[in-house]
């Protein structure tokens, strides 16, 4: 049987408006064997991510409903912290409630090294948390708690959906750079067959969408807006995702960017516009991608960057195919082309693509020691002495 439950306003079956409300209706759900939570219009305030569960959809109303992430709260570490413990002694332990999500980290902690958790209970001065810490955190080396955590989480699950949902950062109020490897505004972690559809992140202080080490995560008809970090993420060791028709746009990261070991995805229809960074960037072990009819435009760094790696690590058999690049690089650091190829990276396609260059720009940029590459019916419209400028030739 397929459970429904609705949650919001006055007629819903859970009316109230906080993140608790959802999450009774998401575990019931996951608790009878899956089924869908529909949320009416408002605005659900967010002290702990939305942790999505296996076999659960959660549908809002598009624009309308809206998940609002609280001001952040601080507070320092008081003693040393030990991996695979449960407990904090903070110096304001009365600043927290139960429920609420945190970040742990310290000066030597950073990626997966921090741990993101909820406070479950709190046993005099000390609060206990509801996972062991994945690292030692020091008071010496600046150990702090905070309330940072993805606002919507899909970890350790599968098969759940998330759609037609606003995701709002509340970045004025939440002044701390989360962590993209553990606190994007939607973060899926060792999960597969994750579903975003129609989904909207605005105003976060971090990437919006990352995925970390998920297997066929799908996103389709999703934006990322104003946000602190990178619009996509799809992050380590993730294989065979699917992106349509998304975009990212006016974040200070890249549009998109490939992390450590993502292989055979596929991009296609999408746009990534007025980026400070890259539109897409395209790295270490991130194999086999398929990045096809996109409109890329007015970056700040490359339209397509791949990453200077040697063999062992490279972006082999990227494919940029039926895209069009429009007044990129127009920043200082590595804005040197539209399209810049280098390092030891094998397979290369770079087909069909139209082209239209800022004064001066080449359309694509060859670095010495790349091997071959294949170049092939792209439209490049260039005021420079070479539309593709391939420096190989000069060292021959």
């Amino acid at each position: 049987m397929h459970y429904r439950l609705s949650v919001g306003n006055a007629t819903c079956a859970i009316p109230g408006f906080t993140n608790a409300h959802i999450q009774a209706a998401v575990d019931r759900c996951a608790l009878l064997g899956g089924g869908t939570v529909e949320l009416s219009k408002g605005v659900f305030r967010m002290a702990d991510s939305l942790h999505l569960r296996t076999g659960v959809a959660v549908r809002g109303q598009g624009e309308g409903t809206v998940l609002l992430k609280n001001p952040m709260k601080t507070a320092r570490l008081t003693s040393f912290l030990g991996y695979g413990h449960r407990d904090l002694e903070v110096d304001k332990p009365g600043l927290f409630k139960p429920g609420e999500g945190v970040l742990i980290r310290d000066n030597n902690a950073f990626g997966f090294y921090t741990t993101v958790a909820t406070l479950v209970r709190r046993e005099g001065d000390v609060w206990i948390t509801n996972r062991p810490h994945h690292h030692d955190y020091l008071a010496a080396n600046g150990g702090v708690v905070e309330t940072l955590f993805p606002i919507v989480s899909a970890e350790g699950i599968a098969d759940a959906v998330l759609e037609n949902i606003r995701i709002e950062g509340n970045r004025r109020h939440n002044p701390v750079v989360s962590n993209g490897c553990r606190a994007c505004a939607f973060l899926a972690l060792n999960a597969d067959r994750i579903t975003v559809r129609g989904v909207t992140v605005r105003d976060f202080n971090g990437d919006g969408f990352g995925f970390q080490t998920c297997d066929h995560f799908l996103a389709e008809d999703c934006r990322v807006e104003t946000c602190t970090g990178n619009g996509f993420h799809p992050g380590s060791g993730s294989n065979h995702f699917i992106m349509r028709r998304c975009t990212a746009r006016n974040n200070k990261g890249c549009g998109l960017f490939y992390c450590l070991r993502v292989r055979h995805g596929l991009l296609e229809d999408s746009l990534f516009e007025k980026n400070g960074s890259f539109g897409i960037s395209v790295g270490e072990r991130d194999t086999d991608s398929i990045n096809r009819n996109l409109t890329i435009r007015l970056n700040g760094g490359a339209g397509v960057y791949i990453r200077p790696c040697l063999r062992a690590n490279a972006a082999h058999r990227t494919t940029i195919e039926g895209c069009t690049l429009e007044r990129n690089a127009s920043g200082k650091n590595e804005a040197d082309a539209e399209i810049i190829l280098q390092g030891e990276t094998n397979g290369l396609r770079v087909i069909g693509n139209t082209i239209r260059c800022r004064p001066g720009k080449p359309g694509i940029l060859i670095r010495k020691g790349t091997p071959p590459c294949v170049l092939k019916d792209n439209r490049i419209l260039s005021t420079a002495r070479h539309a593709v400028l391939d420096q190989r030739l000069a060292s021959r």
